[in-house]
């Protein structure tokens, strides 16, 4: 008679008895049944769960392949802890005429009681598998909702530390601090895969961590926002390592960076691209010669010139009308904007709205009173919300001049957008083909000022006067470029 000895070890498990264990029980089972244990061949299932379907098990495969007389296994969870899994077995021993025993005795499927105990058995083992998986999926429901830390590696930021016989979660200041100095970075102009590096991350690993609540010391679990008991208040695992504000911050450059209203120039971009155009008004881009020489080009094809000479001819200007002044860097001090902190309450108070529509009487007053808390805590952060700033300007102790000679090709096209650049290219036969200003554009500067003469009107009451013609709209327009003529000229 040919026999096989089925071992298999779970991984959801503990108390899973080890291969050797089950090997030795199955051979002392052969011996004591007048089988030759040297006879028997072994399929074992190493690290496989029970649930796992037979086929998809290698060597359980291999044994339904192989169709012996006889299978022994340690006990009937060996086989399955699926009740149908296992009837599928039973029925395909009967099939084949394979015998279906374990070593203590519980299943012999050559006898119908043999096999009614065998089924009772594998409901039995399934019930207990899902009773398992049902405390386990409960326990890390209790933790998370007392802000404890259930299981896995610490986010990015954070680290476990154990009070009171169990886990939690609080800030790593060395990687808080790499945090902040990346969010910092980003929000002045940084790019998301640089930044990353800044943390230590991979870039997609960065992007998650910005999108999830996590740096608010928060956590979301299959994609929502864990919440107390109320189903409303976020439970608060640890400090939050940025405030509301700044990961709003953070989240806004990255969309605005991944749709491309804030994309940083690409290298080969030429120096003064989007600041220079033809006489007809159409935008100089990038490109090259027949031999490679780079070029800035007319997109409608009507004139280009060498980039040597324009970007050279800009550098002279710029040295010539701002070598000499003092570099000042220019950024926003005061304001308080609590917008973040308000969407924040926002989000709680939609959940709020949401358990309204579906409770009870009983539950009625408690979320009332929640509701007023918000209303309550909106009503501070709105009194306190000033989000306007003020400009500074703040010296960097070097001239225009030295900035310039110490900024590579993009560091340049800043200080040029910084100073409102307008390069003019005229055609070859021209005396001087190129003109250069700085300052904002005139057109855009009379255009600016109209709309707002024309919302200054809109708002009176009664009106101060009827609008304005188009005759009274071209002169006054006329009378705004004079000005700035003569204000150019001045300089």
């Amino acid at each position: 008679m040919r026999t096989a000895i089925y071992l298999r070890l779970s991984r959801e498990s503990d108390d899973s008895a080890s291969l050797e264990t089950q090997r030795q029980a199955a051979r002392r089972w052969l011996v004591a049944n007048g089988y030759d244990p040297a006879d028997a061949v072994e399929y074992p299932d190493a690290g496989v769960s029970g649930a796992k379907p037979l086929e998809a098990r290698e060597q359980m495969s291999a044994l339904m392949a192989a169709r012996p007389d006889l299978v022994i296994a340690w006990k009937l969870d060996r086989y399955a802890r699926s009740v149908s899994e296992f009837l599928r077995l039973v029925a395909w021993g009967e099939h084949y005429g394979v015998k279906i025993a374990t070593t203590d005795g519980t299943i012999n499927t050559l006898t119908p009681t043999g096999r009614m105990v065998a089924v009772v058995l594998a409901a039995l083992a399934e019930w207990e598998r899902e009773m398992i998986k049902d405390r386990i999926t409960e326990g890390h429901a209790t933790r998370r909702q007392q802000g404890r830390w259930a299981s896995g590696r610490a986010p990015r930021g954070y680290r476990i530390v154990r009070r009171d016989d169990a886990a939690y979660l609080e800030v790593e200041p060395e990687q808080a601090s790499a945090i902040r100095d990346a969010v910092t970075t980003l929000v002045n102009g940084g790019t998301v895969a640089g930044t990353a590096r800044i943390v230590g991350v991979s870039e997609p690993q960065w992007r998650r961590l910005l999108k999830a609540p996590t740096l608010r010391g928060q956590r979301a679990h299959k994609g929502k926002l864990i919440t107390a008991a109320d189903g409303i208040t976020p439970v608060q695992f640890a400090d939050p390592i940025l405030s509301a504000a700044e990961l709003k911050a953070a989240r806004d450059r990255m969309n605005a960076l991944a749709t491309g209203k804030d994309r940083a120039p690409r290298r080969a971009t030429p120096m003064c691209s989007d600041m220079a155009a033809c006489y007809r008004g159409c935008k100089l881009n990038g490109g090259t010669s027949d031999k490679g020489i780079p070029l800035y080009r007319c997109k409608a094809g009507h004139t280009t010139i060498y980039a040597e000479t324009l970007d050279q001819r800009v550098e002279s200007d710029f040295l010539t009308v701002f070598g000499n002044m003092r570099e000042v860097l220019v950024h926003l001090e005061g304001g308080n904007d609590l917008s973040a902190d308000m969407e924040e309450l926002q989000e709680q108070a939609d959940r709020v709205a949401d358990r309204i529509a579906t409770a009870g009487a009983l539950m009625m007053p408690t979320l009332e009173r929640k509701a007023k808390e918000l209303e309550a805590a909106y009503a501070r952060l709105l009194a306190a919300h000033d989000p306007d700033t003020r400009e500074v300007s703040v010296p960097t102790g070097r001239t225009m001049g030295q900035a310039w000679e110490a900024e590579d090709t993009a560091g340049r096209r800043r200080l040029l957008t910084l100073l409102n650049l307008r390069v003019t290219l005229y055609p070859r036969e021209a005396t001087d083909r190129l003109s250069v200003k700085w300052g904002p554009d005139p057109e855009q500067m009379a255009e600016a000022e109209l709309a707002a003469i024309a919302a200054s009107d809109a708002e009176e009451l009664p009106p101060r006067r009827a609008p304005l013609t188009p005759d009274q709209h071209e002169e006054i327009r006329q009378d705004i470029l004079d000005d700035i003529a003569r204000q150019e000229a001045l300089l």
